[in-house]
């Protein structure tokens, strides 16, 4: 009979992300144990054929990390014990979400009976297996680095909130309008044929699993993508203007956000966070190579925007979930100044340029969305101002034809608009 499962409420972990053996620690990591644990007191009379394997043993296996478990299950006369286990870990819970026990344990593979289910492909179900072993008298399980960590919410009860920002939006020089959005797997791509047209349909891009994703325009028009996950850093740019894409390359290590910005010159300078704090690095010329990374400080695994000030100054606003700060550079050479407290902490946030060039930050927390804005371009704040609109929101700002700023706010229940009535900053309700 399976394990009995803790009440878990409507939050739950992202699928695994593909995460193959890179090293070696063959060590049992703790949620392998747990995890093994838990079946064979569920299920007497089955076996444990191991977690870890010698470094020197032949081929790839997340064995070699301490994250994958063999259950000692056979085809022959204990196939009920496995689709029995299997069925709890890949049943749909009272919430809604598929796949749930296996999510909440981070499993991020299974194979079994010349099968192989894989969390980053979750809709394609079992597939067939090649491998020289048919996997018929053990069921393999492979974990994610968070479900060996014990860092998964079977392990940790309720969920964090995923606050990535999984889909970013850009325009070719050409005026086509291209969306990119990082799913479980990889990084999908669709685009239009011609400015105001038809739309391609989503192709695969690669990139991370599981990544947050910026977009912006080198000074020649060219689009750059960067896509990071908590173990790798990435960038893909196109290699002419609206033409086709490089491939992908190194970046940097994993983080938690990220956000991109444009200086005077039209250098980027792409801001990362970590449980370290803000981190960045800068093309040292104008489309040109990029510096190596900086610590610039600031809240550990913070939320992010930049935007430039009307005088050309970078400004950046981090945010998690207890503080709020900001820097901004001191002049055009690229100093930057001590960051400052700038409210409280908060769900999301999102920065957008009024008419006259100053700049206005949006926040929501669990009473609604709040704003503040420059008193003059590039100057002074204002006080924070609520501003209502739907509690605990993800924030989107754009500014429309005639320069006003358009806010949308969007929780679990509710998708809500806002926007200036007029240049001067008043608003319309909700």
């Amino acid at each position: 009979m399976a394990p009995t499962a803790p009440e878990f409420g409507p939050d739950i972990d992202p699928y695994a992300p593909y995460e193959p053996q890179r090293g070696c620690d063959p060590e049992a990591k703790p949620g392998l144990v747990g995890f093994r644990d838990l079946v064979l007191a569920a299920y007497p009379g089955t076996t444990s054929m191991g977690i870890s394997r010698a470094c020197g043993s032949g081929g790839q296996s997340e064995h070699k990390e301490g994250r994958a478990w063999d259950w000692g299950v056979n085809v022959q006369g204990q196939e009920h014990l496995a689709d029995d286990l299997i069925g709890w870990l890949h049943a749909t819970d009272r919430h809604g979400n598929p796949h749930a026990l296996a999510r909440r344990f981070g499993i991020m593979y299974m194979i079994w009976n010349r099968r192989i289910w894989m969390a980053n492909r979750p809709d394609a179900g079992w597939q067939p297996y090649r491998g020289a072993n048919p996997h018929t008298n053990h069921i393999h399980f492979s974990f994610s680095w968070a479900g060996a960590r014990k860092e998964t919410s079977w392990w940790k009860g309720p969920v964090t909130p995923d606050r990535r920002q999984r889909l970013a939006v850009g325009m070719s020089v050409d005026g086509r309008v291209e969306v990119f959005h990082a799913a479980v797997d990889q990084i999908y791509h669709t685009y239009q044929h011609e400015p105001g047209g038809a739309w391609s349909g989503w192709r695969a891009f690669g990139g991370p699993a599981s990544a947050t994703v910026a977009l912006a325009a080198s000074p020649d028009g060219r689009l750059e993508l960067f896509a990071m996950n908590g173990g790798t850093f990435m960038h893909r740019y196109q290699a002419k203007v609206s033409g086709e894409w490089a491939d992908w390359y190194a970046f940097g290590g994993g983080g938690d956000h990220l956000a991109v910005s444009r200086n005077h010159d039209g250098r980027l300078e792409v801001f990362a966070s970590n449980g370290g704090g803000v981190h960045h690095r800068w093309h040292d010329t104008p489309g040109g190579t990029w510096h190596d990374w900086r610590p610039l400080g600031g809240p550990a695994g913070a939320r992010l925007v930049a935007a430039p000030a009307s005088d050309g100054r970078i400004e950046v606003f981090a945010m998690n979930d207890d503080i709020f700060r900001h820097t901004c550079q001191t002049d055009l050479v690229g100093t930057w100044r001590e960051w400052v407290d700038f409210g409280l902490g908060g769900e999301h946030l999102a920065v957008a340029r009024n008419r006259d060039g100053r700049l206005e930050v949006f926040a929501s927390n669990d009473s609604g969305v709040h704003h503040r804005w420059q008193n003059v371009p590039a100057g002074d704040w204002h006080d924070w101002q609520p501003l209502g609109g739907p509690v605990s929101a993800r924030l989107a700002v754009v500014e429309s034809h005639d320069e006003r700023i358009e806010v949308f706010a969007m929780n679990d229940d509710v998708l809500q608009h806002n926007y200036q009535v007029d240049a001067s900053g008043a608003w319309r309700t909700w």
